[in-house]
C-alpha cells in the first residue's frame, strides 16, 4: 500500500484505495480503545495493589523500629475510659491481619466469597493479649504483615473485583478490603504512638 500511495494509484482503484485507507484508521482506532483498556484494568491495578503493598511495607519497617522504644511496661498501660492498651491495639492488629489474610486469599478462589464479620472485643479478650509478651506481639505482627505484603504483590489483577460479602455490611471488591486494610493498621498505629 506504501508502494501504492507513493508513486499514486493505479486508475480505476480509487475505492480499493479509500477503503485500505479506512480500514487502516479503524485498525489505529481499535487499537487505540484496546490499548487504554489494558492500561486502566491490568496496570493501574497492578498499580495501586503495588503501592499498597509498598506503602504496607513502609509502614512494616517504620512500626518496628518505633515499637522498640515501648517498654513491657509502657505497653500494659490502659488508657482511661476501658480503652485498650498497646499490646491490645496491637493484637487486634494480629486480628486484623488474621482476618484479612482469609479475605485476601479466598477472594481470588471465586466470583464472590461470603465471610463472616469478627467481634473485635471478643477476640482481644479471649486471646489475653494483655498477658503477652511485647516482644512476642511485635515480631508476629510484623512477620504475619511481611506474609501479606508478598500477597498483596502476587494477587492477579483480575481477582481485585471480586465481590465480598463480609458480615452484614454492603459488597466490596477485594481490592477496597486491601486498601481498607492499610488504612484501618495506619489509624491504629497512630493510637499506639501516641
Amino acid at each position: 500500500m506504501g508502494i501504492l500511495l507513493l508513486f499514486g494509484p493505479p486508475v480505476g482503484n480509487d475505492r480499493m484505495i479509500m477503503i485500505a485507507v479506512i480500514a487502516f484508521f479503524a485498525f489505529l482506532w481499535l487499537l487505540s480503545i484496546a490499548s487504554k483498556w489494558i492500561t486502566v484494568k491490568v496496570w493501574k491495578g497492578k498499580a495501586t495493589m503495588q503501592n499498597t503493598a509498598d506503602e504496607l511495607s513502609a509502614l512494616v519497617a517504620h512500626a518496628t523500629s518505633r515499637f522498640e522504644s515501648i517498654s513491657e511496661e509502657e505497653s500494659s498501660v490502659r488508657p482511661p475510659g476501658g480503652k485498650w492498651s498497646k499490646k491490645e491495639i496491637l493484637g487486634h492488629l494480629i486480628d486484623s491481619a488474621t482476618n484479612n489474610h482469609q479475605r485476601f486469599v479466598r477472594g481470588q478462589l471465586g466470583a464472590e466469597i461470603k465471610l463472616p464479620g469478627y467481634e473485635q472485643e471478643a477476640w482481644v479478650r479471649s486471646q489475653a493479649y494483655q498477658a503477652e509478651s511485647w516482644q512476642t506481639l511485635v515480631q508476629f505482627w510484623r512477620f504475619y504483615n511481611l506474609h501479606l505484603i508478598h500477597l498483596i504483590e502476587n494477587i492477579s489483577h483480575d481477582k481485585l473485583m471480586t465481590t465480598c460479602f463480609i458480615g452484614e455490611n454492603p459488597p466490596v471488591s477485594l481490592e477496597f478490603i486491601i486498601t481498607d486494610y492499610v488504612r484501618h493498621l495506619r489509624h491504629h498505629l497512630e493510637q499506639i504512638y501516641s
